[in-house]
């Protein structure tokens, strides 16, 4: 993922020193979805906030064009932060959330993702891999939604039970 379009940034609360801690950002995009699952490209939007303790909280909306055809959109809301290494790079966590009419894909609808990665600040590049959550704590599949494939569907430990 990197950005690609528009961009501004904003750091509007200014301390007597005229530094400021928090700041306000938006930008657009554009990258490539690869994996297993589907695959496709990707447009989106980010509206980050930097909250006062360096922290960014990347919050991601866009929309994922599979190369079968199907379109996904595409939530992803977490936390961006510092790491110590010599150029500047961010650790990236958070929730991933998609959302699809396309029928090989609506299994995906109910489904808790996580991402985690990292942004390269100095050329505005991201990467995220994606997991999806199974619920090994119960015996059931989910009543709403399309069946997921046997490997993303809870339930399927029954020696848990």
């Amino acid at each position: 993922m990197r950005y690609t379009g528009d961009s501004c940034w904003q750091a509007p609360y200014q301390r007597s020193d005229g530094g400021s801690e928090q700041e306000f950002g938006y930008g657009t995009g554009e990258g490539t979805v690869t994996g297993d699952v589907f695959q496709g490209a990707l447009s989106w939007v980010n509206t980050p906030e930097r909250r006062e303790d360096g922290v960014w909280t990347p919050d991601l909306r866009g929309v994922i064009k599979a190369d079968d055809g199907g379109e996904l959109l595409l939530a992803f809301a977490g936390l961006s932060i510092d790491g110590e290494w010599p150029e500047p790079r961010r650790a990236i966590a958070g929730r991933v959330q998609l959302i699809t009419e396309h029928e090989p894909l609506r299994w995906l609808n109910t489904c808790f993702i996580v991402g985690e990665g990292e942004i390269d600040a100095k050329v505005l590049q991201w990467w995220v891999d994606a997991y999806v959550c199974v619920n090994d704590a119960v015996p059931y599949v989910p009543k709403l939604g399309a069946p997921a494939p046997s490997r993303f569907q809870q339930g399927q430990r029954p020696e848990l039970f």
